[in-house]
């Protein structure tokens, strides 16, 4: 009996608890949320209820309806605005109206930004100067060709080069100075949705064939041209070891993090772009205008000189003088660009599908670039613990580059050709009425066949797969524990052919077999698999709230390559194929390497006053010259936000925040560096094999940087003006470079941790909101940053590094100096500095406007001041007379300055890298005359790279002919071309 009763008042009990809960829980909260500025719905706001962890977006007219539990605080939060936490009771059964208006977030306080490999936090919070790119920055203004592009100018302590103008990019990124000296990777880590993916250089033996003298002058396509810009939601950038010290061993250059666009709970949006535009060469150097007096001066009153004037009246009467700059330059390249993606999904399940197609033609015919993409995000809640993300991407590319830079007189460069054959040669060189080309009487090849006949083409294909797995193990009041699971791949195939026909005139006149093809085929696997617990609870105190959040991990990174190259010379007429070839000659190359890294790290923040991380990371590789030893790589960091205290009563600043950061990272040797490779030789009838040149030091270690960055952090006026500033000292120990020991050795080097370097430098941004009504708001922001590097300690002896000749200018390795100056010899003979690789400072200026409702506008400019680069292009120019100003008035040659003054320029200045302008159909239009087909419709022009001002004779200080070298890079030889770039928009909405 006493069993049963109890059982009743049990059962009884429960049923009061449970219907009390169900009036609690019977009420909805609906309401629409505005932009506060322009009154403006907004659509995929989202409003969540920490208490059930239930959440829901707006949708396309700014409504929202969710169901909570009695009394809660509702938190609204959306990209670029501030998060407001409103309290909101009920009774049940009842529908409560809650309005809310959004503010802008101006200096982007509420934006979460990673600190860590499982962790976010509010940039309010932040204790280092990592500078993120929305995707309205990336791809909502302009649509870049490639994503390093659309970086340019718009992260302070960034130097992002362009090394050649060819369709599908090639750009070197350089965060706060110089990270290695070419034996540890050059360039930032990438890491898209998780995935560490490959960004290598992948060489087509266009060198080898053209005798342009090594891969680093390949001209290579850049393989973040693989990536969709319209796909990418935000990047976040690391610039620093400060930052980035949570990435270890591979972190050295800095980190790029980049998230892909994901779908948003509601109805299902498909979006619609078109963009139909072209390309035309941004400034051409200019020509001698040649006549008979000054042919006679340059080629004298012989035969030669009779012929030249022979052949220049013959050219004037038959009407084909002609600039043949912009003959060969002056194509204007068609753009077409059509993205279409589909997004939607409910609470459960989110999906993002795009498809796209983008082909740009360049500035030289038979050039271009074109890549097709598909991508498929999904994410899919399994129950209120578990989430699953996966992302998935298709790209295939093709690039055509064309020939140009350096070639060492082969005939394999238009820009060589160009610079040996006057204007009046057109008349020869033109095509022939039967489609064939005369030979070029001034150089070893007909530019006008080059570009027709001759092939330097690499297709590549990629996909990329991410697996995320999310669990909330536990969720207690205020302790969470989660468990995340993240994997990745990487596999990029790429198929590359450079061919000379066998009629082409250097094949015929310098080759024993005419006839030059090279094949190239490159297998890349990334893969990496990262696991953490992150555990976060709260402590209670007198003086207010601690928030720690604690987390540990394991991960791992593989990486396999694959190269086969083969090249034929002495082809049949017609074939590419090597089988047909009189002499073939192969080679082989593969690389694997694995990584593996362990990370813990725990984060204090009492009351968003101050905040307080410190962090470790332990890493080996196989990479290094003892693959089980752990090098440790830790970070710690300090912000304190002084507004948030009590004693703050300034009520103009809403933000003043003090931060300092340390930091390690790691570069590892290259692959190579730590192990003698066996020759293959012939000895007598057998086959034998011989030591290597090189060997290693039997202590090298990778190369580290230790960096510490102090930071200011200002907001005023309720968040209208905001100024970040940063100073920070980076310290790179242990570079690798080659000890050349005596000849008697039979050593050709040594890779040793030889030197040390220091880079110092200052990073400043302010962001103002200057006009901001309804029929105007205006965003301004100006950063301004410098670097300076410095060679502290040398412990070989100073070498060259980065030259064609002395003569012309030159790096040196050398203690007490930048690695970045520029040496050479005055008239006497006499070794002195003529400049430096590396700028004064950078400046960018980038302004937007809303205006009249459904307008908008903006534009970016960019300042380079005080770096020099070396102009061997008109070097080239110079040696048959025709360089824009070889002669002043008549027959009166300019004066070029003795020793290697005559080649090093000023690389100084101001670009208007991007403007825009959009309309917007009102909404109000599209439902009355479309009957609401249409939810947006937005219309526009822009343009890139569209003024260039330098006193800068070639065609752009931004070059390289070494492509990704670190230092002595900015060696201008004969490059293709920059060119502005102008598009025209359409884009519509369905939902």
């Amino acid at each position: 009996m006493r069993k049963s009763y109890y059982s009743k008042v049990g059962a009884f009990l429960f049923a009061l608890l449970f219907s009390s809960h169900l009036v609690m829980a019977q009420y909805q909260v609906t309401g629409v949320v505005t932009d506060e500025a322009t009154g403006d719905e907004l659509v995929g706001v989202t409003i969540f209820d920490p208490a059930s962890g239930g959440g829901v977006t707006t949708n396309v007219d700014g409504i929202y309806t969710i169901e909570v539990d009695g009394a809660t605080t509702l938190r609204f939060s959306y990209i670029g605005y501030v998060t407001q936490n409103i309290d909101v009771d009920g009774n049940a059964g009842e529908e409560v109206t809650l309005n809310v208006t959004l503010k802008s977030d101006v200096a982007n306080l509420d934006e979460l930004v990673i600190t860590g490999l499982a962790s976010t936090t509010k940039r309010s919070n932040l204790a280092n100067s990592v500078s993120s790119i929305n995707a309205e920055d990336i791809s909502g203004k302009t649509d870049p060709p490639t994503l390093d592009g659309a970086m340019q100018g718009k992260i302070p302590g960034v130097q992002i080069q362009s090394y050649s103008g060819a369709p599908g990019g090639g750009f070197n990124v350089q965060m706060r100075g110089v990270s290695t000296f070419g034996a540890s990777g050059s360039q930032p880590l990438y890491i898209v949705d998780g995935v560490y993916i490959n960004n290598s250089n992948i060489s087509n033996g266009r060198s080898s064939v053209s005798g342009a003298g090594g891969s680093s002058q390949d001209d290579s396509a850049n393989r973040l041209a693989d990536l969709n810009p319209d796909d990418i939601e935000s990047i976040e950038i690391l610039k620093g070891s400060s930052a980035a010290a949570i990435y270890g061993q591979r972190a050295n250059a800095g980190v790029v993090i980049i998230k892909t666009k994901r779908g948003k709970a509601g109805d299902t949006k498909i979006s619609v772009s078109q963009d139909v535009g072209f390309s035309a060469a941004l400034r051409f150097q200019g020509r001698t205008e040649w006549n008979e007096a000054r042919i006679r001066d340059f080629w004298g009153t012989g035969a030669r000189g009779d012929l030249e004037v022979q052949r220049y009246n013959t050219a004037k009467s038959n009407g084909n003088i002609v600039d043949l700059e912009k003959e060969l330059y002056g194509n204007q390249g068609a753009i077409m660009n059509t993205q279409i993606s589909v997004s939607g999904g409910n609470e459960k399940t989110r999906f993002f599908i795009s498809a796209s197609n983008n082909d740009e033609q360049g500035i030289i015919e038979e050039t271009g670039f074109q890549r097709r993409s598909l991508r498929a995000n999904i994410d899919h809640s399994i129950n209120k613990n578990v989430r699953i993300a996966t992302s998935s991407s298709y790209i295939n590319t093709d690039s055509q580059r064309g020939f140009t830079g350096n070639q060492n007189n082969t005939g394999g460069s238009i820009g060589y050709t160009l610079a040996f054959t006057p204007n009046y040669a057109y008349d020869i060189l033109k095509q022939n009425a039967d489609g064939t080309y005369n030979d070029n009487p001034y150089f070893s090849e007909n530019p006008f066949r080059l570009i027709d006949d001759a092939r330097n083409d690499q297709e590549v294909n990629r996909f990329i797969q991410s697996v995320e797995l999310n669990a909330d193990l536990i969720s207690s009041g205020v302790n969470r524990l989660a468990f995340s699971l993240r994997g990745g791949l990487d596999y990029l195939a790429s198929d590359g052919i450079v061919y000379f026909p066998e009629y082409m005139q250097f094949q015929r006149t310098a080759a024993d077999f005419p006839g030059d093809v090279y094949h190239s085929i490159s297998e890349v696997l990334n893969l990496n698999l990262q696991a953490s617990l992150a555990y976060s609870t709260e402590l209670q105190s007198e003086m207010g709230t601690y928030y720690l959040n604690t987390q540990a991990g394991f991960s791992r990174y593989d990486q396999k390559i694959s190269q086969d190259n083969i090249r034929g010379r002495g082809l049949l007429p017609g074939q590419t194929n090597v089988g047909n070839a009189a002499q073939v000659t192969a080679s082989q190359g593969f690389t694997e390497i694995a990584d593996i890294g362990y990370f813990a790290q725990q984060e204090v923040n009492w009351d968003d006053k101050v905040i307080a991380t410190v962090g470790g990371r332990l890493d080996r590789s196989t990479l290094n010259l003892n693959d089980d030893e752990l090098y440790f790589y830790p970070k710690a960091s300090v912000a304190a936000n002084l507004t948030n205290f009590d004693f703050w009563t300034v009520n103009d600043i809403s933000q003043l925040k003090l931060r300092v950061a340390y930091g390690e990272t790691g570069g590892l040797p290259n692959f190579g560096n730590i192990f003698t490779s066996a020759n293959s030789e012939n000895i007598g009838s057998f086959v034998g094999i011989s030591a290597g040149g090189s060997t290693v030091d039997p202590n090298l270690k990778p190369e580290s940087a230790k960096e510490l960055e102090y930071g200011i952090d200002v907001t005023f006026l309720d968040g209208r003006i905001s100024f970040e500033g940063t100073v920070y000292k980076k310290t790179v120990e242990d570079l690798i470079l080659n000890l050349n020991p005596a000849p008697a050795t039979g050593l050709g080097g040594v890779s040793t941790n030889a030197a040390d370097l220091e880079n110092e430098g200052i990073e400043l941004g302010l962001n103002l909101i200057p006009v901001n009504n309804s029929n105007l708001v205006w965003n301004s922001s100006i950063l301004w940053w410098k670097n300076e590097s410095l060679i502290t300690d040398l412990r070989v002896p100073e070498d060259i590094n980065g030259a064609f000749s002395t003569g012309f200018g030159f790096a040196k390795i050398k203690e007490g100096v930048s690695p970045t100056t520029i040496y050479g010899f005055d008239e006497n003979g006499e070794e002195k500095i003529f400049g430096n690789y590396q700028p004064d400072f950078q400046m960018s200026f980038s302004n937007d406007f809303n205006f009249l409702q459904n307008f908008s506008a903006s534009f970016l400019v960019h300042w380079s001041q005080g770096s020099e680069l070396t102009n061997l292009s008109d070097l080239l120019s110079d040696g048959r007379g025709n360089t824009d100003d070889y002669y002043t008035e008549g027959t009166t040659r300019v004066q070029r300055p003795a020793g290697t003054a005559r080649f090093v320029d000023d690389g100084s200045y101001i670009k208007l890298r991007e403007a825009s302008l959009y309309y917007t159909v009102p909404k109000e239009f599209l439902s009355d005359q479309l009957n609401g087909a249409l939810s947006r419709i937005k219309v526009g022009v822009s343009g890139t790279n569209l003024l260039l001002i330098s006193d800068y004779g070639g065609y752009d200080p931004e070059v390289s002919a070494l492509g990704r070298s670190n230092i002595g890079r900015q060696v201008d030889i004969t490059p293709y071309p920059s060119s502005r770039k102008i598009l025209f928009h359409l884009k519509f909405d369905i939902n």
